[in-house]
Protein backbone atom coordinates (compact mmCIF):
# COMPACT_ATOMS: atom_id res chain seq x y z
CA UNK A 1 0.00 0.00 0.00
CA UNK A 2 1.30 3.45 -0.82
CA UNK A 3 0.61 6.61 1.13
CA UNK A 4 0.49 9.86 -0.82
CA UNK A 5 2.02 12.43 1.47
CA UNK A 6 4.11 15.57 1.06
CA UNK A 7 6.70 17.82 2.70
CA UNK A 8 6.50 21.17 4.45
CA UNK A 9 10.00 22.34 5.18
CA UNK A 10 8.95 24.47 8.16
CA UNK A 11 11.75 26.82 9.16
CA UNK A 12 10.85 29.93 11.11
CA UNK A 13 14.05 31.79 10.32
CA UNK A 14 16.14 33.25 7.53
CA UNK A 15 17.49 29.73 6.95
CA UNK A 16 14.23 28.63 5.34
CA UNK A 17 14.07 28.20 1.61
CA UNK A 18 12.00 30.79 -0.24
CA UNK A 19 9.17 29.79 -2.56
CA UNK A 20 6.25 31.54 -4.21
CA UNK A 21 2.77 31.13 -2.73
CA UNK A 22 0.99 32.54 -5.80
CA UNK A 23 -0.41 29.17 -6.89
CA UNK A 24 -0.93 27.67 -3.43
CA UNK A 25 -4.00 25.41 -3.23
CA UNK A 26 -5.26 24.61 0.28
CA UNK A 27 -7.50 21.80 -0.89
CA UNK A 28 -6.86 18.67 1.24
CA UNK A 29 -4.84 16.07 -0.61
CA UNK A 30 -2.98 18.44 -2.94
CA UNK A 31 0.59 17.86 -1.83
CA UNK A 32 3.89 16.81 -3.34
CA UNK A 33 6.38 15.94 -0.57
CA UNK A 34 6.84 15.50 3.21
CA UNK A 35 9.07 16.62 6.02
CA UNK A 36 9.60 14.44 9.05
CA UNK A 37 10.01 16.85 11.98
CA UNK A 38 11.83 15.58 15.07
CA UNK A 39 12.88 17.25 18.30
CA UNK A 40 15.72 16.82 20.75
CA UNK A 41 13.51 17.32 23.80
CA UNK A 42 16.19 18.35 26.34
CA UNK A 43 17.33 21.07 23.92
CA UNK A 44 13.76 22.29 23.40
CA UNK A 45 13.14 22.36 27.14
CA UNK A 46 16.43 24.06 28.00
CA UNK A 47 16.09 26.83 25.42
CA UNK A 48 12.36 27.48 25.61
CA UNK A 49 9.96 24.90 27.00
CA UNK A 50 10.88 24.95 30.70
CA UNK A 51 10.65 28.72 31.07
CA UNK A 52 7.42 28.68 29.04
CA UNK A 53 5.94 26.29 31.58
CA UNK A 54 5.45 23.40 29.15
CA UNK A 55 4.42 20.41 31.30
CA UNK A 56 6.46 18.03 29.17
CA UNK A 57 9.52 20.07 30.20
CA UNK A 58 8.59 20.65 33.83
CA UNK A 59 8.30 16.87 34.18
CA UNK A 60 11.12 15.74 31.86
CA UNK A 61 12.72 12.93 33.84
CA UNK A 62 16.42 12.23 33.36
CA UNK A 63 15.89 8.55 32.56
CA UNK A 64 12.78 8.96 30.41
CA UNK A 65 12.69 8.05 26.74
CA UNK A 66 12.21 11.69 25.74
CA UNK A 67 15.33 12.77 27.64
CA UNK A 68 17.53 10.30 25.77
CA UNK A 69 16.10 9.94 22.26
CA UNK A 70 14.77 11.91 19.34
CA UNK A 71 11.01 12.42 19.66
CA UNK A 72 8.28 13.13 17.14
CA UNK A 73 7.18 16.66 16.33
CA UNK A 74 5.19 15.82 13.22
CA UNK A 75 4.94 14.71 9.61
CA UNK A 76 4.22 17.75 7.47
CA UNK A 77 2.49 17.68 4.08
CA UNK A 78 3.53 20.36 1.60
CA UNK A 79 2.90 21.91 -1.74
CA UNK A 80 6.05 23.42 -3.15
CA UNK A 81 3.99 26.36 -4.44
CA UNK A 82 2.89 27.15 -0.87
CA UNK A 83 6.33 27.60 0.65
CA UNK A 84 5.79 27.41 4.42
CA UNK A 85 2.05 28.08 4.29
CA UNK A 86 0.41 24.76 3.36
CA UNK A 87 -1.70 23.67 6.32
CA UNK A 88 -5.07 23.94 8.06
CA UNK A 89 -6.85 22.44 5.07
CA UNK A 90 -10.50 23.05 5.85
CA UNK A 91 -9.63 23.75 9.50
CA UNK A 92 -9.89 27.02 11.42
CA UNK A 93 -6.60 27.62 13.30
CA UNK A 94 -6.85 27.85 17.08
CA UNK A 95 -4.64 29.96 19.34
CA UNK A 96 -4.30 27.17 21.90
CA UNK A 97 -3.54 23.56 20.92
CA UNK A 98 -6.02 22.07 23.38
CA UNK A 99 -8.89 24.06 21.86
CA UNK A 100 -9.02 21.51 19.04
CA UNK A 101 -11.09 18.37 19.64
CA UNK A 102 -9.34 15.19 20.76
CA UNK A 103 -7.70 13.21 17.97
CA UNK A 104 -9.50 9.88 17.34
CA UNK A 105 -6.70 7.42 18.13
CA UNK A 106 -6.95 3.74 18.96
CA UNK A 107 -5.59 2.60 22.32
CA UNK A 108 -2.64 0.91 20.61
CA UNK A 109 -1.58 4.01 18.69
CA UNK A 110 -2.20 6.37 21.62
CA UNK A 111 -0.05 4.19 23.90
CA UNK A 112 2.87 4.34 21.46
CA UNK A 113 2.43 8.08 20.93
CA UNK A 114 2.65 8.74 24.67
CA UNK A 115 6.33 7.73 24.44
CA UNK A 116 7.18 9.38 21.11
CA UNK A 117 5.38 12.71 21.71
CA UNK A 118 5.90 14.08 25.26
CA UNK A 119 3.39 16.88 24.76
CA UNK A 120 0.66 14.29 24.17
CA UNK A 121 1.68 12.38 27.29
CA UNK A 122 1.59 15.46 29.52
CA UNK A 123 -1.54 17.00 28.05
CA UNK A 124 -0.32 20.09 26.20
CA UNK A 125 -1.97 18.78 23.02
CA UNK A 126 0.71 18.94 20.31
CA UNK A 127 -0.95 15.93 18.68
CA UNK A 128 -4.15 17.98 18.22
CA UNK A 129 -2.22 20.82 16.59
CA UNK A 130 -0.29 18.47 14.31
CA UNK A 131 -3.42 16.61 13.24
CA UNK A 132 -5.42 19.77 12.52
CA UNK A 133 -2.65 21.77 10.85
CA UNK A 134 -0.88 19.03 8.92
CA UNK A 135 -3.01 15.91 9.11
CA UNK A 136 -5.92 17.83 7.62
CA UNK A 137 -3.99 18.22 4.36
CA UNK A 138 -3.31 14.52 3.71
CA UNK A 139 -5.31 11.37 3.07
CA UNK A 140 -4.65 9.02 6.00
CA UNK A 141 -6.83 8.60 9.05
CA UNK A 142 -5.36 9.60 12.41
CA UNK A 143 -4.16 6.12 13.38
CA UNK A 144 -2.39 5.54 10.06
CA UNK A 145 -0.92 9.06 9.99
CA UNK A 146 0.64 8.89 13.45
CA UNK A 147 1.69 5.25 13.02
CA UNK A 148 3.64 6.19 9.90
CA UNK A 149 5.21 9.22 11.58
CA UNK A 150 6.24 7.17 14.63
CA UNK A 151 7.74 4.42 12.49
CA UNK A 152 9.90 6.94 10.67
CA UNK A 153 10.88 8.70 13.90
CA UNK A 154 12.08 5.44 15.43
CA UNK A 155 14.12 4.62 12.33
CA UNK A 156 15.96 7.93 12.61
CA UNK A 157 16.49 7.47 16.34
CA UNK A 158 17.94 3.98 15.81
CA UNK A 159 20.21 5.14 12.97
CA UNK A 160 23.89 6.11 13.42
CA UNK A 161 22.74 9.74 13.66
CA UNK A 162 20.25 9.02 16.43
CA UNK A 163 22.73 6.86 18.32
CA UNK A 164 25.31 9.65 18.05
CA UNK A 165 22.94 12.08 19.75
CA UNK A 166 22.11 9.67 22.57
CA UNK A 167 25.78 8.85 23.20
CA UNK A 168 26.74 12.53 23.32
CA UNK A 169 24.06 13.82 25.68
CA UNK A 170 25.46 16.63 27.80
CA UNK A 171 28.43 17.21 25.51
CA UNK A 172 29.52 19.85 23.03
CA UNK A 173 30.19 18.36 19.62
CA UNK A 174 31.38 19.89 16.37
CA UNK A 175 28.90 20.57 13.59
CA UNK A 176 31.29 18.56 11.42
CA UNK A 177 30.81 15.54 13.68
CA UNK A 178 27.03 15.93 13.48
CA UNK A 179 27.21 16.07 9.70
CA UNK A 180 29.42 12.98 9.66
CA UNK A 181 26.81 11.10 11.69
CA UNK A 182 24.25 12.07 9.03
CA UNK A 183 26.60 10.88 6.28
CA UNK A 184 27.03 7.60 8.17
CA UNK A 185 23.24 7.26 8.12
CA UNK A 186 22.29 8.24 4.57
CA UNK A 187 25.53 8.68 2.63
CA UNK A 188 27.25 11.82 1.44
CA UNK A 189 24.94 12.31 -1.57
CA UNK A 190 21.84 12.66 0.63
CA UNK A 191 23.22 14.35 3.72
CA UNK A 192 21.67 17.67 2.73
CA UNK A 193 18.19 16.24 3.15
CA UNK A 194 18.69 16.79 6.91
CA UNK A 195 18.22 20.21 8.50
CA UNK A 196 19.64 20.84 11.97
CA UNK A 197 18.01 23.63 13.95
CA UNK A 198 19.75 25.18 16.95
CA UNK A 199 18.86 27.83 19.51
CA UNK A 200 21.56 29.35 21.71
CA UNK A 201 24.02 26.87 20.16
CA UNK A 202 21.85 23.98 21.42
CA UNK A 203 20.34 21.38 19.09
CA UNK A 204 16.54 21.56 19.11
CA UNK A 205 15.15 20.45 15.72
CA UNK A 206 15.90 17.86 13.06
CA UNK A 207 13.92 18.05 9.80
CA UNK A 208 14.24 15.45 7.05
CA UNK A 209 12.94 15.82 3.50
CA UNK A 210 10.87 12.89 2.22
CA UNK A 211 8.96 12.16 -1.00
CA UNK A 212 5.23 12.36 -1.63
CA UNK A 213 4.61 8.63 -2.03
CA UNK A 214 5.60 6.51 0.95
CA UNK A 215 5.35 2.73 0.96
CA UNK A 216 3.95 1.40 4.23
CA UNK A 217 7.17 -0.48 5.02
CA UNK A 218 9.67 1.37 2.83
CA UNK A 219 12.94 1.95 4.73
CA UNK A 220 13.92 5.48 5.64
CA UNK A 221 17.04 5.49 3.45
CA UNK A 222 15.01 4.50 0.40
CA UNK A 223 12.54 7.31 1.11
CA UNK A 224 15.30 9.88 1.55
CA UNK A 225 16.84 8.89 -1.77
CA UNK A 226 13.51 9.62 -3.47
CA UNK A 227 12.85 12.84 -1.59
CA UNK A 228 13.24 16.45 -2.74
CA UNK A 229 16.37 18.46 -2.14
CA UNK A 230 15.35 22.04 -1.36
CA UNK A 231 18.02 24.70 -0.86
CA UNK A 232 18.59 25.25 2.88
CA UNK A 233 21.29 25.60 5.49
CA UNK A 234 21.53 24.60 9.13
CA UNK A 235 21.02 27.14 11.88
CA UNK A 236 23.68 25.58 14.11
CA UNK A 237 27.12 27.04 14.88
CA UNK A 238 30.44 25.24 14.56
CA UNK A 239 30.09 23.76 18.04
CA UNK A 240 26.75 22.39 19.16
CA UNK A 241 25.43 21.48 22.60
CA UNK A 242 23.57 18.16 22.83
CA UNK A 243 21.58 19.03 25.93
CA UNK A 244 20.92 16.59 28.75
CA UNK A 245 18.51 18.98 30.47
CA UNK A 246 16.01 17.36 32.85
CA UNK A 247 13.80 18.36 35.76
CA UNK A 248 16.33 16.81 38.15
CA UNK A 249 19.16 18.88 36.69
CA UNK A 250 17.12 22.06 36.88
CA UNK A 251 16.12 21.46 40.52
CA UNK A 252 19.74 20.76 41.49
CA UNK A 253 20.66 24.30 40.40
CA UNK A 254 18.63 25.85 43.22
Amino acid sequence: MKFLMCALFFLCSSHAFTQSETNCDFTPGIYDSNVLALSWQPGFCQTYGYEAGKPECLHLAQKSYAAQHLVLHGLWPNQKACGQSYGYCGVVPQGYHCNYPEVPLSTKVATALHELMPSFHFGSCLERHEWNKHGSCQNLNADAYFTLAMRLAREVDESPFGVFLTRNRGKNVSLTALHQAIVDTVGVDYAKTFYLGCKNSTLVDVYIELPAIIDEDEPLLSLIKRGPNYPRRDSCPRNVKISNFSREMNLSMF
